[in-house]
């Protein structure tokens, strides 16, 4: 219900209506009325304290206030508002109506009196659009018009110039009018200097102004902010500033909703005394004090100037008058060619002057003044003169709280952006400096949200400058400014937020905005000096600048500063320490998280500068343990931060490169952490800073290998590969590369890591040097060197340190060129340093006649003293620990971080016999066989000892012997060799080294490839190693026998499945149905509807009398199970996605739903189990299993005890895809491409073939099945019309059989002999064809095959009495039966599950077979073989086959 003003408003507006028509019609008294009306609501409004810049609407900030509901009626009448603004302040109004005996002026000043009320929800760029007439009659009325109409002609042209397009069009009428408006405002306040001296007689009861609020006094007017800003000065538009405009008006699309809550607690809710201003102000006269102490309003009244302000809008007052010039002159500041005019009419004492509230006691002309200031302090020249003439401490006079000290606030904000001004007063004295800082911190506890956002925003830019910094810490900076955050609703829990509006969100979240990146700039700044001064503790001259002088550091800076502090000795650090005791990183941690749910434009810098400031306080230990902990978020199970971080990483979160970047960088300070840091390694950390909590306790190896576990287990791994192949943005990839490799190559320290990475296929298949090859973006190449170093390093922690440490991984002209010059190059040397060599090689051998006498043939000098041989060279024996020696070196800091391994040996301080007895070991090995392997060590020693002890000098270097030379010589062949080995025998010095050649994978004995040969062998008894052969020449050819269809065209086929008595095939159908074919003649023999919609999963039990079915429905999945005989529903399961039967009997049910498992009882339905992890993986098609044995569980990549319901392990997530399946020797676990070894949990190896493919097994394990899963329409495979088959022995591809459809379901007889595959064409709602095929295994396509599947595709359309073609005839049939015998016989000779690896690429398919000695590679029209163990087969298992049936 509107309020009464609105309701009178109302009515006022309707009796408009009615007479505004009436050919004498005077407006002037309604137009009056509305104005007092608004104008007595504005005061209303005004007494509850709204912040000053706030630009929205009144109802939006009060939706209760009756100013707001009375400017909603105004503007819903569009006709007055247009009347109003186009008519009414014309000065012809009525020569034009044809009106006479009217004075247009009086109606000229009530218009524009209204027009000036209701600017708080007027859009000053609508109202002033091309209309330069009413512009040019305000500048005209606003120069030479009596008042009123001047004064709101200049408050209307103040609004006009808020919008930067009308400022700059009348820039030639702005530079007349700014220094007549100077001149103006000097004569106003001139006038009331003299007004107030004359005024001190002044009874004291003229000052209660509550006992002025009477319907002649009009209420004062919504004040406004700074304007708008031009001349391109940054981070100062409306949504940095949280609300920095002032000019109230509604527009929610064009600027952010800003500061909308109120603190009533600071001014209105309760009278401030005396004490509360800062400095106290003076006291005033004793008569009029005591006299009016009475009341609460007396005592209010005192206050309310000094607090609020007012403007009182009819009859405008002087002080009024100054602040609508000011409010013109606060746009034109921050013109440039205006500043003359601002030095010759000496601004700055106007400004200087209205700052003494004391005096003038109006808070509320102050606050305008100080907008204008803030204007001004944009030109670097007026900054320096306003510090110059004391401008600081006048404002720092300015009494809190009031309106005027919000106006301080973006005064301080815009101080800050010049360097050379606050540098000058950094150069003031230190108490004004405290006041400074005091008055800072005051604006973050108790002001309005503008306020702590320009508070805050002052402190993010002046943090730089050592003295301000060291003031904030004194007066506990870090508490206050972490508390603007910390009590912020929309960080809290749910309740809290849902009473939150959506502006007071908006506000809030550009308050979280301005904090972190004033708390990334903070702990940037005290890094700076706590890695100056570790440098100097060690010996490093780092300047030190002056304390006034602004300090910045570059992101490469600050990444080595924090390098720095990790590889020394980890003292408290107070910064990072309270930050961290007050809840801090989690707070930030919980504000990265919450962002992905944000919409605002800030979003992505408040997500970085959180995670810059997690990644510098990642140089503490506690912060990293933080990170592996769990996080309370809102509305989401317990999260650790290092999943955050990752999400983060991964682009989930905010998909910006930058915030990308920031995350990697936090990655990479906590897993490249050094393991072990200089000094005492027993040193130990708890999360609480508790030294007494012993089970929270954590040394420096215990919390890097925390912090690696937590990674992986997050799927760490999986998103920093896929980081590693990113290719866009273009402008940022290079960089990623290089970060996420950095991070992946820290992380490869840890063993389990570095097995699984071993087997991926960056490393397998050299996809990580492709990726080092060329950068993504040429003009980004020294960011593709970082990356090609961490890469190298990466390839070393893997697969071992190589010899050759140059670029041989990239073919350049300049390598080649060097390559041919080493070429020509002819070898010269020495031949008496030969023999020299040689006669010493001799004397240390123990021949020493035959050292003498080729000494004294050769006329060799005599050999140098050797030393003794039993104690160590002074270089392997330090008098301090070498631990100790390392933690100076500060150079090699990032390089000893990343190269640390937790396997090496480590060394307290106080011990150091095991480090010499290592070096010791290194040197005294015996040269001989293997000693290319020592060699090496040494060499790593020596390299090691070279860059720790730099203030020692450069180590004596190796002498070059006999032996060395020869060790080298015979090190670079065995580089050579393709397959090299670590066992080698004895080198022959004769004859060119060379590693033996592997054997192939059929070099067994009687693993022929032949066919004819194995035959031959079997018939003589011989063993038989060539099963494996025979299954994979079965399962590379595949016959149709049998199509089925549907009579109807109204449903397709989805899934099929063969009934366990191998006479019936099941075909499940979109419609809900299942149909029952008959295997032997094709015909349909019942239709049973099971489910409304598309069933996508059956089976069937062991005896055939149960059958699971699972559907999807368009509101939920539904699962159930039936009874095959009756077909009668015995139980449903709801809400499971879907099901399967336990592997060694049919008494248990398994069901998926999400990340959960659950397992129910066959025969009641009742829920035994549910099983959900911990950690979800969320992979995009999860399929709970049992293993072989009943035993375990596998669901969403976790291992479970079906006997405990306990989690055994989680596989580390590597695709998105599917959470895997057992295989039937109950050792491996599938999932995807991932191949894992169940008793190691080690990945075994990546099979890319089975990338997005279902995994189907035949009964008796002795072949593979493919089928692509992923039937998105948007993101079709090459391989979704085609199925594949593989060795389950070792994954290899047997055969890539194509068909002409989209294949949707595959499913394998019981014997193994016959499969068969749901084909489809069309899309999903627009199905062109489907059918079920039929295959036999292992039979060769022939003509006839292709003739009736041509013949098949003719009859498509064609009715058929059984709803299938014949297939065959007679002799068809059994020569089918005749090959599955035979097929089952090889399967079950073949059922060990033995079998090779053949990874050739299938050759090119041709239509007939011409050669025969290349049928066993071809197999027919449509199918390839992907072995070579067949290409020489003359005599294969079809013709033998066929041999015999003819």
């Amino acid at each position: 219900m509107d309020s009464p003003p609105a309701q009178e408003v109302t009515e006022l507006l309707r009796q408009w209506e009615e007479q505004h028509t009436q050919p004498n019609y005077d407006p002037i008294p309604t137009l009056t009325r509305i104005a007092e009306i608004i104008e007595a609501e504005t005061e209303n409004f005004m007494k509850k304290d709204p912040d000053p810049f706030d630009e929205r609407h009144p109802s939006r900030t009060d939706p209760e206030c009756a100013l707001g509901h009375a400017l909603k009626v105004m503007f819903k009448k569009d006709n007055f508002m247009t009347k109003l603004v186009n008519d009414y302040v014309r000065d012809t109004y009525y020569s034009r109506q044809n009106i006479t005996g009217r004075d247009v002026h009086k109606l000229n000043v009530a218009a524009c009196r209204l027009t000036l009320d209701l600017m708080p929800g007027l859009e000053m760029s609508v109202v002033f659009q091309d209309n330069e007439a009413l512009i040019q009659r305000l500048v005209n009325w606003a120069t030479s018009s009596t008042e009123p109409l001047q004064c709101y002609a200049t408050g209307l042209l103040a609004a006009a110039m808020e919008v930067q397009d009308i400022a700059t069009n009348f820039r030639d009428l702005n530079a007349m009018l700014v220094p007549l408006m100077l001149r103006r405002l000097h004569g106003l306040r001139n006038k009331n200097q003299d007004d107030k001296q004359c005024s001190q007689v002044t009874p004291p009861s003229q000052t209660r102004h509550f006992a002025r609020f009477d319907k002649k006094r009009n209420n004062d007017i919504k004040c406004n902010g700074p304007g708008s800003e031009k001349n391109g000065e940054p981070d100062r538009d409306k949504d940095k500033d949280g609300g920095a405009e002032d000019m109230a008006v509604d527009d929610p699309p064009t600027t952010d909703p800003e500061t909308p809550v109120k603190n009533y607690n600071n001014s209105a809710a309760s009278p401030p005394a005396w004490g509360m201003m800062s400095p106290p102000p003076r006291p005033p006269p004793p008569s009029a004090h005591h006299n009016h102490e009475t009341s609460s309003n007396s005592s209010w009244a005192e206050m309310e100037t000094y607090v609020i302000g007012n403007i009182q809008i009819h009859p405008p007052t002087d002080a009024t008058k100054q602040m609508l010039i000011l409010r013109y002159l606060t746009p034109m500041g921050e013109y440039q060619e205006f500043l003359s005019h601002v030095f010759e009419q000496n601004a700055l004492g106007l400004i200087l002057g209205y700052l003494n509230v004391r005096e003038s006691r109006d808070s509320r002309l102050a606050f305008e003044a100080l907008k204008y200031l803030a204007a001004l302090l944009c030109h670097k020249k007026f900054s320096i003169d306003f510090i110059n003439m004391g401008g600081l401490q006048k404002f720092l006079e300015v009494p809190r709280p009031s309106v005027a000290a919000t106006g301080v606030s973006i005064c301080l904000y815009y101080l800050a952006y010049c360097e050379d001004a606050m540098e000058r007063v950094c150069l003031l004295p230190r108490k004004t400096l405290a006041d400074l800082v005091q008055y800072a911190l005051w604006l973050l506890e108790c002001s309005h949200d503008s306020g702590r956002c320009h508070a805050t925003m002052f402190f993010g830019l002046s943090f730089q400058f050592r003295v301000i910094l060291e003031e904030f810490d004194n007066q506990d900076g870090l508490r206050k400014l972490y508390n603007v955050i910390s009590t912020l609703p929309i960080l809290g829990s749910d309740e809290e937020e849902s009473r939150v509006s959506d502006d007071e969100t908006c506000a809030a979240r550009q308050i979280v905005r301005h904090v972190c990146v004033a708390l990334r700039r903070y702990l940037e700044a005290h890094l700076r000096l706590k890695a100056a001064q570790v440098s100097r503790q060690h010996g490093d001259s780092v300047p030190d600048p002056p304390p006034y002088k602004a300090s910045k550091s570059s992101p490469e800076e600050i990444q080595e500063q924090i390098e720095l502090l990790q590889s020394v000795s980890w003292s408290r650090w107070a910064p990072v320490d309270e930050l961290l005791d007050l809840g801090g990183v989690s707070l930030l941690l919980k504000v990265v998280g919450y962002a992905y749910e944000w919409n605002f434009n800030g979003r992505s810098e408040t997500v970085r500068s959180a995670l810059d400031v997690v990644s510098v306080c990642c140089v503490a230990p506690r912060v990293q343990l933080l990170l592996t902990e769990k996080v309370d978020m809102r509305d989401e199970d317990l999260t650790t931060g290092v999943n955050i971080v990752l999400n983060a990483a991964d682009g989930d979160i905010v998909p910006e490169p930058e915030v990308q970047k920031a995350a990697l960088n936090v990655l990479v300070n906590c897993v490249c952490a050094p393991v072990h840091r200089a000094g005492t390694s027993t040193t130990r950390f708890s999360i609480t800073g508790s030294s007494r909590k012993k089970t929270a306790l954590k040394s420096y190896e215990d919390v890097i290998q925390k912090v690696w576990e937590s990674v992986r287990t997050n799927n760490g791994i999986m998103v920093l590969l896929a980081l590693m192949t990113v290719k866009s943005p273009i402008t940022d990839a290079d960089r990623l590369r290089g970060l996420a490799c950095r991070a992946l190559a820290g992380l490869a320290r840890c063993p389990t890591v570095r097995q699984i990475i071993s087997k991926l296929p960056l490393i397998t298949t050299s996809q990580i040097q492709v990726l080092m090859r060329d950068p993504i973006l040429q003009e980004k190449r020294q960011e593709h060197v970082m990356f090609q170093k961490y890469a190298l390093e990466l390839l070393e922690r893997v697969s071992g340190k190589s010899k050759h440490m140059g670029a041989e991984f990239e073919t350049s002209l300049a390598n080649i060129h060097k390559a041919n010059v080493v070429a020509q190059t002819r070898i010269n040397y020495n031949e008496r340093q030969l023999l020299q060599l040689v006669q010493e090689h001799l004397a240390a051998r123990g021949l020493h006649e035959s050292a003498a006498v080729l000494q004294r043939e050769a006329g060799l000098p005599p050999p140098a003293a050797a030393a003794p041989p039993p104690p160590p060279p002074p270089v392997y024996t330090p008098s301090t620990p070498i631990r100790s020696r390392l933690s100076v070196s500060r150079g090699s800091g990032a390089a000893q971080r990343d190269s640390a391994d937790p396997n090496t040996p480590h060394t307290d301080e106080g011990s150091p016999m095991p480090t010499v007895i290592r070096l010791r070991k290194h040197q005294s090995q015996t040269p001989g066989v293997g000693c290319l392997q020592s060699a090496c060590e040494q060499k790593r020693s020596l390299q090691k000892q070279l860059s720790a002890c730099p203030e020692q000098g450069p180590p004596p270097q190796h002498r070059v012997t006999l032996h060395t030379i020869i060790t080298e010589y015979l090190y670079n062949q065995h580089a050579l060799c393709k397959n090299p080995v670590v066992t080698c025998p004895q080198f022959n010095l004769f004859e060119p080294h060379k590693c033996p050649e592997p054997r192939g994978a059929w070099s067994v004995v009687g693993a022929s490839g032949n066919v004819a040969a194995r035959v031959w062998r079997r018939e003589l008894g011989a063993p038989a190693p060539h099963r494996r052969l025979d299954t994979r020449l079965a399962h590379a050819h595949f016959a149709p026998a049998r199509t089925l269809r549907l009579q109807d065209d109204d449903a397709y086929f989805t899934h099929t499945v063969f009934h366990p008595t191998q006479q019936q095939l099941l075909a499940a159908t979109s419609s809900g149905d299942i149909r029952v074919f008959n295997l032997f003649t094709g015909a349909e023999e019942n239709s049973y509807q099971v489910h409304e919609s598309y069933i996508y999963h059956m089976q069937t039990s062991r005896d055939g009398l149960l059958l699971l079915a699972s559907a999807t429905t368009p509101w939920r999945p539904l699962s159930a199970l039936w009874n095959m005989k009756e077909f009668e529903l015995l139980f449903q399961l709801d809400a499971e996605e879907y099901v399967e039967f336990s592997k060694m009997s049919d008494d248990r049910i398994i069901g998926t739903k999400g990340e959960t498992a659950t397992i129910f009882d066959t025969r009641t339905g009742r829920e035994l189990m549910t099983l959900t992890p911990s950690i979800s993986n969320q992979y995009a098609k999860n399929r709970a299993v049992f293993n072989p044995t009943d035993e375990l569980v596998l669901s969403d990549g976790v291992l479970w005890d079906v006997n405990t319901g306990k989690e055994i392990h989680k596989f580390d997530k590597l695709n998105q895809t599917h959470s895997g399946v057992f295989h039937p020797n109950g050792l491996e676990v599938i999932s995807n491409t991932e191949v894992w070894d169940l008793r190691t949990f080690h990945l075994l190896r990546t099979v890319p073939t089975l990338d997005k493919s279902e995994v189907i097994f035949n009964p008796t394990c002795t072949a593979l099945y493919a089928v692509f899963s992923d039937q998105d329409p948007e993101d079709r495979h090459q391989f979704d019309t085609s199925f594949r088959t593989l060795d389950p022995y070792d994954y290899s591809s047997i055969a890539t059989i194509d068909v002409k459809r989209n294949i949707y379901a595959l499913s394998v007889s019981r014997y193994g002999t016959q499969i068969s595959v749901v084909e489809n064409m069309g899309e999903y709602d627009q199905m062109q064809e489907s059918c079920v095929k039929i295959y036999d295994v292992g039979r060769r396509r022939d003509h006839d095959d292709d003739a009736d599947e041509d013949e098949e595709e003719d009859l498509a359309g064609s009715e058929n009495d059984d709803g299938s073609d014949s297939g065959s005839d007679n002799d068809d049939d059994l020569a089918s039966n005749l090959l599955r015998n035979a097929v089952m016989g090889l399967a079950e000779d073949g059922s060990s599950g033995e079998s090779s690896r053949e990874d050739n690429e299938p050759p090119q398919r041709r239509r007939r077979r011409r050669n025969p000695r290349r049928r066993g590679q071809q197999g027919g029209p449509r199918q390839s073989s992907d072995s070579d163990g067949e290409g020489d087969i003359d005599l294969d298992l079809g013709d033998i086959i066929e041999f015999e049936i003819d």
